[in-house]
């Protein structure tokens, strides 16, 4: 039977709402002021959890068609969902607030629209995010091309290969602090290529730790469950100067904590509910967020954040759950994905 990694799910969970509350524009943000690296989090936990559901596969020979549609089935209707929402969301602003200053690229919004169902970013500098109608979609971007850059040379991947990729990434994450002083990239057009410099480093560090991990060569560390989620808290919180640390240390030393010990029953129900609310909740919010832009500052935050919460909690069981049931019917000869660390992020 394959192992469970709750705790996993509870980082999702964790790492899923500091972004929230990092997109928050009111006193909520001070709570997660390097919210934005969660992404790094999920790029590592992704670069695991593939690997362990997928590497031998891949190695024997599984086409990349097939593991694309496995990706795809699992991310895609959230994803579909979350643009249609941002979609929404501007052309009632729009209507509501005509005299408003919006940021949008000079594009039909249609196109627009089509261009993000299909991953493909804004690349022209116009002042906005490179995905317009939800700025948590360059990640969900970087991480399919990454999946199918990762299922094509799966085959012949050593181990050697991981950490010379994970090496060259570091070098390119430390470049990019040093110039910036942190790693807040990869969301505007101007700064794409910085997200993969981020999954360079993260995710072949996270099929390398798994492979370590199957191999009984990783460091064993038994703290409280608690633990690992509260230091990644506590790592959102932000602390200037202190990302590249963050991300290339504390969360590696954070993914194995989660690896070695199991959780009681209940705790763990409570991680893994945590987890399936995660990717909805990553990808639902940022529409929702812009709707916060036009409210006084304070006027219900908290009550505003536990609606989007509640609001990614329904999708999860009315939109995604049932759907994923019916695409899993369709698809009978790929794995039902238990885990993706990618929340989806």
């Amino acid at each position: 039977m394959a192992r469970k990694f709750e705790t996993l799910d509870g980082l999702r969970g964790v790492a899923a709402l500091a972004v929230v509350l990092y997109h928050v524009p009111g006193p909520l943000h001070a709570f997660a002021g390097g919210g934005y690296l969660a992404v790094d989090l999920f790029f590592l936990m992704s670069g695991f959890v593939i690997a362990s559901a997928y590497e031998a596969r891949l190695r024997e020979g599984w086409r990349v068609s097939e593991f694309l549609i496995v990706r795809l089935k699992r991310l895609w209707p959230l994803y579909a969902l979350g643009v249609a929402l941002g979609v929404a969301c501007f052309l009632g602003l729009r209507w509501a607030r005509p005299d408003a200053a919006f940021v949008f690229p000079q594009m039909p919004v249609a196109a627009a629209a089509l261009l993000s169902l299909f991953f493909v970013p804004q690349i022209a500098p116009y002042g906005g995010p490179a995905f317009p109608f939800n700025s948590a979609s360059w990640s969900l971007s970087v991480e399919i091309v990454g999946n199918v850059v990762y299922a094509l040379v799966a085959r012949s991947l050593s181990t050697r290969m991981l950490m010379l990729m994970s090496a060259i990434g570091f070098a390119g994450l430390a470049l990019l602090w040093w110039r910036a002083g942190d790693l807040n990239v990869g969301v505007s057009p101007g700064n794409i290529a910085g997200g993969y410099v981020r999954f360079l480093f993260s995710f072949p560090l996270g099929v390398l730790m798994y492979r370590l991990h199957a191999a009984g060569r990783l460091p064993e560390l038994s703290p409280p469950a608690w633990l690992p989620l509260a230091l990644a808290a506590f790592a959102f919180a932000g602390w200037h100067g202190a990302d590249l640390f963050v991300a290339a240390v504390l969360f590696p030393a954070i993914l194995m904590m989660s690896l070695s010990k199991a959780v009681s029953p209940r705790l763990g129900r409570v991680f893994v509910w945590a987890g399936a609310v995660s990717y909805p909740l990553y990808i639902l919010h940022p529409p929702l967020i812009e709707l916060m832009r036009f409210l006084p500052r304070g006027f219900g935050d908290i009550a505003f954040v536990l609606g989007i919460m509640a609001l990614a909690a329904l999708a999860q069981r009315w939109f995604d759950r049932p759907l994923q049931n019916v695409l899993h019917r369709l698809v009978q000869d790929v794995p039902r994905e238990r885990l993706g660390a990618q929340p989806g992020a």
